[in-house]
């Protein structure tokens, strides 16, 4: 019950943090900050609890630079935006990882096909809702935008509706990043072990 509920805190904080990148909100620093803070947090207890904490350390590099408050240092506006939105993935990209692991049971066809669902059927409400969108291309570029690039810039919703589907469609996306990246190292990890295995057999030969 407690990790689920924990899961679902997670959940929260990543639409919390995702949504920050389009609504500027009155409390949007300490909605950033409290996510920071949970996901520090969160970083430092796995860290504790991991038997080997420097493999931990190595397995996770860039959970440890989102640690940093970087954005503070950088002087241009650009480039502390551009970590923002780094950041923001990496958090959000690790809050998601009980949502990655559940999606781990289905095959990669079904999240592909989740994906291509969903894109096709927020085109509509693009279409219908957002005043700068002039076609149905345009819709579907805004659609494949969010998924593919995260914190994509060329994507500024103005109503509500536009705003949750984009936050809606960037979750997905990090999501699927996150599966596609999960899959590839499942892949390599079979072919070293075939590998090994089959230098084994030559080398008993």
């Amino acid at each position: 019950m407690w990790k689920t509920l924990y899961e679902v805190f997670l959940f929260l904080c990543v639409i919390l943090s995702v949504s920050t990148i389009w609504y500027d909100s009155p409390f949007q620093t300490e909605i950033l900050y409290s996510t920071w803070i949970v996901f520090f947090c969160d970083y430092i207890v796995m860290l504790y609890l991991s038997e080997k904490r420097w493999e931990y350390i190595k397995k996770h590099p860039f959970d440890l630079i989102a640690l940093i408050p970087l954005d503070s240092i950088f002087q241009g506006a650009k480039l502390a935006r551009l970590y923002r939105l780094w950041r923001i993935k990496t958090i959000a990209k690790r809050f998601s990882n009980p949502m990655v692991g559940k999606a781990m049971k289905y095959t990669p066809k079904h999240w592909f096909l989740t994906s291509f669902m969903a894109v096709v059927l927020s085109t509509i409400p693009f279409y219908f809702f957002e005043p700068l969108v002039n076609s149905a291309t345009d819709a579907l570029k805004w659609s494949f935008g969010s998924i593919l690039f995260f914190g994509n810039s060329d994507v500024e919703p103005e109503t509500f509706i536009g705003k949750v589907l984009i936050i809606l469609l960037t979750i997905i996306g990090l999501v699927m990043h996150a599966l596609i990246v999960k899959l590839m190292l499942i892949n390599i990890d079979r072919v070293k072990n075939y590998r090994q295995k089959k230098r084994s057999k030559t080398d008993a030969a």
